[in-house]
């Protein structure tokens, strides 16, 4: 994960008041438009105070990026053990991974846009992240395996990757790009489609 400054962040402190205008002020701007000014005035501080906590433009866009990243990333942790229905905990996932699409489609742009990517260390943390994912999920299937609630045989790094593509690529795309309303008809369609497949009988 991008290196941050140790200062603990709490809700609500003047720290994290000055990431959410950042964030803001990153989504709204290019990069490289944004100043410390803009920055302090948008969370309503002194610029001198923006720099007792970040001691560059570049620390504090970093720090923005990973604030965003952890809490996204915690969001899915939580669902990744101590499952007794591996239906329900991948149900329970979309259901998250869409509520935050729909209450942070703003913050999440900042994870997945191009403008991180110009940061070397960036562009390798979202590659981790998405590891992580990925391996929480191959996991979880593996649970479902030894529970016997999946069919013994499959490939799971590829029901793991095609997982992730159903939140990613579909629920995404749906929200984001198609502006679908989304809910639970929908979820529950997704995932009855991902659990028995769309086969009427053996493969030919």
């Amino acid at each position: 994960m991008p290196e941050v400054n140790d200062q603990k962040i709490t809700a609500g402190s003047k720290k994290e008041q000055i990431l959410l205008a950042a964030v803001e002020m990153f989504l709204d701007r290019d990069y490289y438009q944004v100043t410390i000014t803009d920055i302090a005035g948008r969370a309503e501080v002194g610029k001198g105070t923006v720099y007792e906590y970040f001691s560059s433009k570049e620390v504090l866009f970093k720090e923005s990026f990973s604030y965003c990243a952890e809490a996204y990333l915690q969001s899915f942790r939580k669902h990744f053990s101590g499952s007794s229905s591996i239906r329900g905990t991948m149900h329970d996932i979309i259901k998250t991974h869409l509520d935050l699409i729909k209450d942070n489609r703003k913050r999440l742009h900042l994870l997945f846009n191009e403008r991180p990517l110009s940061f070397q260390e960036l562009q390798a943390w979202v590659i981790e992240s998405r590891q992580e994912l990925l391996q929480g999920i191959v996991d979880l299937i593996e649970e479902g395996l030894e529970l016997e609630q999946i069919r013994p045989g499959i490939n799971v790094e590829m029901a793991g990757r095609l997982f992730l593509a159903l939140n990613y690529v579909v629920m995404g795309g749906m929200v984001v790009i198609d502006n679908v309303d989304v809910g639970e008809e929908q979820i529950t369609a997704l995932l009855d489609i991902y659990w028995h497949g769309i086969g009427n009988g053996p493969a030919s």
